[in-house]
C-alpha cells in the first residue's frame, strides 16, 4: 500500500499500535485523523504529532459511529483509508457471575464497530 497522499481514519489511533500507524502515515505524507474515547489521550497524541486530526468517539456506541461518519464526510471528504483499530480485551473468568453488559461492551467495540463502520464508509470509499 502506498502510504503517501492518503486521507486516513484510524479508530483507536491515539495510542499503541493505532498511534504508530498514524505516525507512519503522517511521516509518509498522508493526512491522518484518529478517534478515541478519551479526549486527554487524543490531545496528548496531537501534542506529539501536531499534524493529526482528532475526534472524540466511543466506537462501541452506534450513535457515536454515525456521528463520526457524518463528521468525517463533512470535514474530510477525500478520506480514502479506514483502519478499524479500536479494541479492548478483558480477562473474563467464565465460571464467575459478571454483568453481561461488560461483555456486550467488548463485543460492541471489537466486533460490531468494525462491521458497522465498514458498512457506513464503504459507499464513501467507493
Amino acid at each position: 500500500m502506498d502510504l503517501e497522499n492518503n486521507t486516513v481514519l484510524i479508530t483507536g489511533g491515539s495510542a499503541g499500535i493505532g498511534f504508530a500507524l498514524a505516525e507512519k502515515f503522517v511521516r509518509a505524507g498522508s493526512k491522518v485523523i484518529v478517534c478515541g474515547r478519551r479526549k486527554e489521550v487524543l490531545e496528548q497524541a496531537k501534542e506529539t504529532l501536531p499534524e493529526l486530526g482528532i475526534y472524540v468517539c466511543d466506537v462501541g456506541v452506534e450513535k457515536e459511529r454515525i456521528n463520526l461518519f457524518n463528521w468525517i464526510s463533512e470535514n474530510y471528504p477525500n478520506l480514502n483509508v479506514l483502519i478499524n483499530n479500536a479494541g479492548i480485551q478483558r480477562w473474563k473468568k467464565l465460571n464467575t457471575d459478571e454483568e453481561w453488559s461488560e461483555t456486550q461492551k467488548e463485543i460492541a467495540i471489537n466486533f460490531e464497530a468494525p462491521i458497522h463502520l465498514a458498512n457506513l464508509f464503504i459507499p464513501h470509499l467507493l
